[in-house]
């Protein structure tokens, strides 16, 4: 997340184009030469993409509906929604089966680092400081933040949060705006619990992305959207991989090319937005 925002699919998902956080490297010391071959080593590991036929390990926060979410039958095990859908045909297009490894938003590049996932798929907004650590596929989604209040609030605008209590999500990108923003505010580490905190009155806003705001607005009586465009920049969500897999990166980014191109994004944006609840 970046100046950042994390919802819209960088397609035609465009109405929503639509709605819809988180390298090291070890030498063994003894010699250089030892080094240096530990480095190479590495170096060619990080281009080497799982073989066809294997699994293909996605690395996800499954608490960002409509993008990933834990439900009883999902499209890979339990786990659903726009991206996990796009991890599995990602897969499928490549002759390979996916898995999902649920964890904590700001442990997916590390996961990444130390090989536990193969590629991060989660509403992750592409930014420099995230660049540093990842490589990143073609974008697939275009995002902004917003702000979720209560029907009879009187914030309209970005500006108008100065003097209230705000409620984040750790590591997304609404975290990112209201810091630089320089308001103080309050970081959950799942959306629902900082939609409780709004729905039972411990807050006044929640600052979170678009197609899940609208998921939550439409789960909870009396909360409404606001927009705030020069306030909040749109952003684009992407894949993550491993720094130099450039033969796993260039798979994923032929398979969302295929999917932008032939309307399947878009069409799982939107089945996703208008007709799946989070159980």
């Amino acid at each position: 997340m970046k100046k950042v925002t994390k919802a819209a699919l960088v397609l035609a998902m465009t109405m929503m184009t639509a709605v819809f956080t988180a390298c090291s490297s070890s030498t063994d010391t003894t010699n250089d030469g030892a080094a240096t071959d530990l480095a190479a080593v590495s170096q060619n590991d990080a281009k080497t993409a799982p073989e066809t036929g294997s699994t293909l390990t996605f690395g996800t926060n499954a608490e960002f509906p409509p993008f990933e979410f834990v439900t009883s039958s999902g499209v890979i095990d339990q786990y659903d929604g726009i991206d996990m859908a796009i991890a599995k045909k990602i897969a499928e297009m490549n002759g390979m089966t996916a898995a999902v490894e649920n964890m904590e938003f700001d442990s997916l590049l590390v996961a990444l680092q130390n090989g536990q996932i193969d590629a991060a798929i989660a509403g992750m907004t592409v930014t420099d400081e995230r660049k540093e650590e990842a490589d990143f596929s073609t974008p697939y989604y275009t995002a902004t933040q917003v702000m979720i209040v209560k029907e009879d609030s009187d914030i309209t605008s970005a500006a108008d949060m100065a003097d209230k209590k705000i409620c984040v999500i750790q590591g997304y990108t609404g975290e990112i705006c209201v810091k630089d923003m320089g308001y103080p505010y309050e970081a959950f580490k799942k959306g629902t619990d900082a939609i409780m905190e709004l729905v039972n009155g411990k807050c006044d806003v929640v600052v979170i992305d678009s197609a899940t705001a609208q998921k939550y607005v439409g789960d909870n009586e009396g909360l409404k959207i606001v927009e705030d465009a020069s306030a909040f920049e749109s952003e684009e969500y992407a894949i993550a991989v491993k720094k130099g897999n450039t033969e796993l990166l260039d798979k994923i980014n032929k398979s969302i090319e295929e999917m932008l191109d032939d309307g399947t994004v878009a069409d799982l944006g939107a089945m996703y937005t208008e007709a799946i609840s989070v159980e």
